[in-house]
């Protein structure tokens, strides 16, 4: 079912409040960002292999899982500081603890980073679901939704060039324990942000029985065919903040030099987001995420045809501009599918679909990169995301 956008009570701020709420996630995210450039150069330089990387990456994806779908029904119940909170406590325990495991060996440090990297994925997404619902609640009308949820999109996008290249710089000027304890001072910026924003007021308390369950939201075939969309997209995401430490590492590049390759295909993201509020009038969600998801799979599939840094940047830059417009619209056209009153639920819902490919996703390509190469590996991604774009395609 397709409802109109629900017109929300008059907000004296209108969207003056969002640049904070953005910045105060951009601050959380990045350090756990950075953390994912420095986990994996620990393991690394340990001598790991490419399927333990694999599953610390994959360990960022199990937090969400397991926290998501609180968060979705606390911020719709409760609005946005107290599951803001909870995401900024998390987002200073996760590198603290990737701090401790680095004085660790062994099993006792793989399993340490793992946890931390489950913290870390937990403080990251329960931050972006308390914004995008907050954020939600402000726009007026479809095109104002996709233009809002643009700008919101803009703050993982800006986090992941911050954080990286941080990481990667810090790296290489204190090692990777001086780094960790440095990326602890991003949630403390993010909760000083946080504690003066001015995010809209808490909605009235809804009784416990009255949310959607998932079984709910499963049946709605628009929820459905984005589910699917949204998987390729993020599934390409992950692959490729697979692929740039591995690949990297294996020609001999500095952190510094993947640091900024993560960089420029967050700058990429960013880049494209910062038109979509020109895209969202003139362009239907449908269109963009068809051309986005064939794009896409055009660069992976020309991925292996190079293998310096700057031809490894060069593709990162592509990629972050043909995949990072595909979210907005996925989360639009997932708001106006169902009522408002379970637009946090169909944020979560979404959250622990993608986590669930991301727990997944780094663990098989970790596999398959040893038994098939990365060229291969490439193309069959390139594959997959080409022959998805018909999910994109409302049915008629």
């Amino acid at each position: 079912m397709t409802t109109d956008i629900a017109q929300p009570p008059p907000r004296p701020a209108g969207l003056r409040g969002l640049p904070a709420l953005i910045a105060a996630q951009v601050s959380l995210h990045a350090g756990i960002t950075g953390m994912r450039v420095i986990g994996p150069l620990i393991l690394l330089q340990a001598g790991a292999g490419a399927a333990q990387v694999g599953v610390l990456l994959a360990s960022f994806a199990v937090g969400p899982i397991a926290i998501a779908w609180w968060v979705g029904g606390h911020v719709d119940a409760r609005g946005y500081r107290p599951p803001m909170a909870v995401a900024l406590a998390l987002g200073f325990a996760a590198p603290l603890l990737g701090c401790g495991a680095s004085l660790l060996d062994g099993p006792a440090r793989f399993a340490l980073l793992c946890a931390a990297g489950a913290l870390g994925g937990a403080a990251a997404n329960a931050g972006l679901i308390t914004l995008q619902r907050t954020a939600a609640r402000m726009a007026r009308d479809a095109a104002g939704l996709r233009s809002t949820f643009a700008w919101v999109g803009l703050a993982p996008s800006a986090s992941n060039v911050l954080g990286p290249l941080a990481a990667g710089v810090l790296h290489d000027l204190i090692g990777p324990r001086g780094a960790l304890l440095a990326l602890l001072v991003f949630p403390l910026i993010g909760a000083a942000i946080a504690r003066s924003a001015r995010p809209p007021a808490p909605p009235e308390a809804r009784a416990a029985t009255a949310r959607v369950t998932l079984r709910q939201l499963l049946r709605n075939p628009t929820v459905r065919r984005m589910m699917i969309v949204d998987g390729l997209a993020t599934g390409g995401w992950d692959a490729h903040a697979f692929f740039v430490p591995t690949l990297g590492y294996a020609r001999g590049l500095s952190a510094t030099s993947i640091g900024a390759i993560y960089g420029l295909f967050a700058a990429g993201v960013v880049l494209v987001r910062a038109i979509m509020p020109w895209v969202a009038h003139r362009l239907s969600e449908p269109v963009v995420l068809t051309v986005s998801l064939i794009a896409s799979a055009i660069v992976f599939g020309l991925y292996p045809f190079g293998e310096s840094a700057t031809y490894m940047a060069g593709c990162a830059l592509a990629l972050g501009m043909t995949i990072g417009i595909a979210q907005p619209m996925v989360l639009s056209t997932m708001h106006q599918a169902v009522e408002d009153a379970q637009r946090g639920s169909v944020i979560a819902l979404r959250t622990m679909w993608v986590s669930a490919n991301a727990v997944t996703l780094p663990v098989v390509l970790g596999a398959a990169l040893a038994a098939v190469g990365p060229s291969a590996l490439l193309w069959s991604i390139a594959a997959l995301m080409g022959s998805g774009a018909a999910a994109a395609r409302p049915r008629r």
